[in-house]
């Protein structure tokens, strides 16, 4: 007589399957050593203004701030003649900035010299690649800016000292050409051709003896 064979026990569906081991955690890093937000130092008008006076400590050229105001005064000895800047600081919106450099032609241009100037001078400006000169009509006035908008965290030493640097040597290398035409009667066209040595320049007028002086020459 055959005995009844054993049937192989089923799996009891109500019952789940052992569940895999859970994976070792990767080692996470400690909340303390994490960047806290906002813990960058933010970047301020102050920041531009420290950055333009330590590339002028370097240089170790003297320089006055106006009142609290982003604005730094400096004065330079150029090849032919004396002139002074101002380097000024500005927060605009989305953190941008803008940095600012003028230099200043000591002598303004006469009334009846002020259209042959402005001829000069945008003769001068179609040649630039970078920067202008520019003119006042009120007084006759003459200025050359080179400026530059950029967020805070791009501003670093070496863009201030190209942005210094490439404003002096301009005006260095023009203000011959200018002079020219402020006291002579020669065209703006005849007077772009000049080289430093074809005109001697004429000095500003002095100060009075008991005005102080608003910055120093380098």
């Amino acid at each position: 007589m055959k005995k009844p064979m054993k049937k192989k026990p089923q799996p009891d569906p109500q019952k789940s399957r052992p569940e895999p081991k859970a994976q070792s955690p990767e080692p996470s890093t400690p909340s303390s050593e994490l960047p806290a937000p906002g813990s960058q130092p933010e970047f301020t008008e102050e920041t531009a203004i420290a950055i333009f006076a330590r590339h002028l400590d370097e240089l170790k050229w003297q320089y006055h701030r106006y009142n609290d105001q982003p604005v730094l005064f400096c004065g330079f000895n150029g090849v032919d003649a004396l002139w002074d800047f101002n380097m000024v600081a500005r927060a605009k919106n989305d953190g941008q900035f803008l940095l600012a450099i003028s230099s200043f032609i000591p002598n303004k241009a006469r009334p009846d010299r002020r259209v042959a100037v402005a001829e000069m001078l945008s003769r001068i400006n179609w040649e630039l690649t970078m920067g202008c000169f520019e003119m006042n009509h009120a007084d006759g006035e003459i200025r050359f800016r080179t400026s530059v908008m950029l967020p805070g965290a791009d501003i670093t030493d070496g863009i201030v000292k190209h942005l210094l640097g490439s404003n002096l040597a301009i005006v260095d290398e023009r203000i011959h050409q200018i002079m020219a035409v402020l006291y002579s009667d020669i065209s703006p066209k005849d007077a772009l051709k000049l080289s430093a040595s074809d005109q001697p320049l004429a000095t500003s007028n002095p100060a009075p003896a008991d005005s102080e002086p608003r910055f120093d020459f380098n």
